[in-house]
């Protein structure tokens, strides 16, 4: 049994509402109080400052997601082990000219990571990052990975390895 009838309910419901759009035409209009930065404070970045840097997370802190064991081959730019734009990879990072600017390469192809995962594999690298920017042959699936080398003779000298790998 209701206490109210159902013409109360409704008048209750239509108050409702209307003190709902009243509140909000009210509050609109309003001047909302925030804390304002000038832009020029921004670029000169002074806010950084309020930061202790050992505050700030590292990579070296972050734990792996997972640990597996994945065979590691090696891959370089030539049209034969790739495609017909052999320094492109998968999403449009160019490999060779990353290489000639930083010295370096850090690309990893894999079909069963996503696009910019962060891998390692600490028995081959140590504590290098490696990004995955590049898929292999769709005939290879789980468990195996392609590390980018900037010659095709680094790559045949690498060889097949079965090693862990941290997934991050």
């Amino acid at each position: 049994m209701s206490l109210l009838n159902k013409s109360q309910k409704t008048w209750i419901k239509r108050a409702v509402a209307v003190l709902a759009i009243i509140s909000f035409v009210v509050s609109a209009g309003k001047p909302q109080l925030a804390e304002a930065v000038s832009l020029v404070d921004l670029l000169r970045l002074d806010f950084v400052n309020a930061i202790e840097p050992s505050e700030l997370p590292t990579s070296s802190d972050r734990e792996p997601v997972r640990t597996i064991l994945v065979v590691v081959t090696a891959y370089s730019s030539t049209p034969d082990q790739t495609d017909s734009t052999p320094c492109i990879a998968a999403k449009g990072f160019d490999l060779c000219e990353a290489y000639a600017q930083f010295g370096e390469g850090n690309t990893i192809a894999a079909n069963f990571l996503t696009i910019n995962k962060h891998i390692k594999l600490p028995e081959l690298f140590g504590d290098k990052t490696f990004v995955v920017r590049d898929r292999m042959n769709e005939r290879y699936g789980y468990g195996r990975i392609d590390v980018w080398m900037p010659t095709r003779e680094m790559a045949k000298e690498f060889g097949v390895k079965r090693v862990k790998m941290d997934i991050y």
